[in-house]
């Protein structure tokens, strides 16, 4: 059976829930209907802190922009400046302020005002005051208010302190929290899932691998279905029937389990019937697709974005969703913007042993070799996803075979020719 419709097989066959009679002398919260078994109180759900101080609803926007003042605080660059007011470069706001600006450094100059031409005004961040709870380390304070563990210690003059090293209970800490944070995802439950979407053709199949292959059979496109994602091509579109399916898989999940409501653009895939696909060196297959890196609900998408821009937590979300196919090969995405989704991770539950097995960043005491999640040059704007060969897919290859070479400077001797066995003799297969 299909990888989607035997995920959905049981889904589909769920009967309704019968009404059953009560025992006679029980009460209704003493058991649990249909079981009869005794009910047991639900454990209390732990909100992180970020959540209870978010006041996100609270942002104004504005179609045609507006002037306003912005005071800068601590450890501000001129990316997040831009990406909170929604402006789109970053050089606009040099030529806004050209005095105030005119001196070239990584972090604007705290406590000066700016002019801004604004689409977007949240409110303000806030300085919060803290005791450090048992337990607690940096990285996890840092995590629980989705703030930058750098910028965290730096408040603190901490800056050369171990981030994962327990801080000491009862000591005091500063934190600039940011109230109109992106949550996009998680809030509530996205679509139901529509069975029609799996209706994939059987009849695509990887051969080879992915840098010298092809796709065998009749060709299959990923069908255009606006509810989950935005099909940028239609001839470079195609790809081995398993493939389709696991990303039709992925998003579909992605989608209602998180909610999420951006657009997401899925790019490259395979020509029709795969083959050489310049500039990839890969793509040939029919198992490879590039999705563009989902961006903060008030940026339209775009090829490049700053990861400023870019909403770490449904990027997180999204690879999530495919892993849990238990069908991704790997996974390429530039080291410098692993640091931003390994955090994304953290803050949605996911735990530091968990991400050692699945994004090669951090590296950690002499490296932890390639993970799912590694990095590849010219990746810095999506990700590119490897499907795993499907097991109706006998010729399908993960890597080329390695042959040894003999060395160019000496000639390969001629074989001599080998006396035929006896009648006695044995030969190994």
């Amino acid at each position: 059976m299909p990888l989607a419709k035997a995920a959905l097989a049981g889904l589909l066959l769920i009967e309704p829930a019968l009404h059953l009679e009560l025992p006679e002398g029980v009460e209704a919260g003493d058991v649990v209907q249909a079981t009869w078994l005794p009910a047991i109180d639900a454990e209390t759900v732990e909100v992180p802190p970020w959540q209870r101080l978010w006041r996100g609803d609270e942002t104004e926007y504005i179609e045609r922009g507006r002037w306003i003042r912005h005071r800068t605080g601590p450890r501000e660059t001129l990316a997040d400046i831009a990406a909170r007011y929604g402006v789109l470069e970053t050089h606009e706001l040099r030529e806004w302020n050209p005095k105030t600006l005119a001196e070239r450094r990584r972090y604007v100059r705290e406590d000066v005002e700016l002019r801004v031409k604004a689409t977007r005004v949240p409110p303000p961040r806030v300085r919060l005051e803290l005791r450090a709870e048992p337990g607690q380390s940096w990285e996890r304070l840092a995590v629980d208010y989705r703030v930058d563990v750098r910028d965290l210690k730096h408040y603190n003059d901490a800056s050369e302190e171990d981030s994962m090293a327990p801080l000491e209970p009862g000591r005091a800490l500063i934190l600039w929290f940011d109230p109109a944070l992106a949550w996009t995802v998680n809030r509530e439950l996205g679509p139901a899932i529509d069975p029609a979407w799996f209706d994939i053709p059987q009849t695509a199949k990887s051969h080879g691998h992915p840098n010298k292959g092809r796709i065998r059979g009749e060709p299959v496109q990923l069908p255009e279905l606006p509810q989950l994602y935005t099909r940028r091509f239609d001839r470079i579109a195609h790809g081995s029937s398993h493939a389709v399916e696991v990303i039709v898989t992925a998003f579909a999940n992605f989608r209602h389990d998180t909610g999420y409501a951006g657009e997401v653009i899925v790019g490259s895939l395979s020509r029709p019937r795969g083959g050489r696909f310049p500039p990839h060196r890969s793509h040939q297959s029919g198992r490879d697709v590039d999705i563009r890196l989902p961006r903060l609900p008030w940026f339209e998408p775009t090829l490049s974005p700053r990861p400023e821009e870019v909403d770490w937590r449904a990027t997180w979300a999204l690879i999530d969703a495919f892993l849990a196919t238990g069908q991704v090969a790997m996974i390429f995405l530039d080291h410098d913007l692993q640091r931003p989704l390994y955090y994304a991770a953290l803050s949605m539950g996911a735990s530091v042993e968990e991400l050692d097995e699945i994004i090669t960043w951090p590296v950690r005491g002499g490296g932890k070799g390639k993970k799912l999640i590694r990095h590849a040059r010219g990746h810095d704007g999506h990700i590119h996803v490897r499907i795993k060969c499907g097991e109706d897919e006998p010729t399908c290859r993960t890597r080329r075979r390695w042959r040894a070479q003999p060395p160019a400077s000496s000639p390969t001797p001629s074989p001599s020719p080998s006396p035929s066995p006896s009648p006695s003799a044995t030969t190994s297969p």
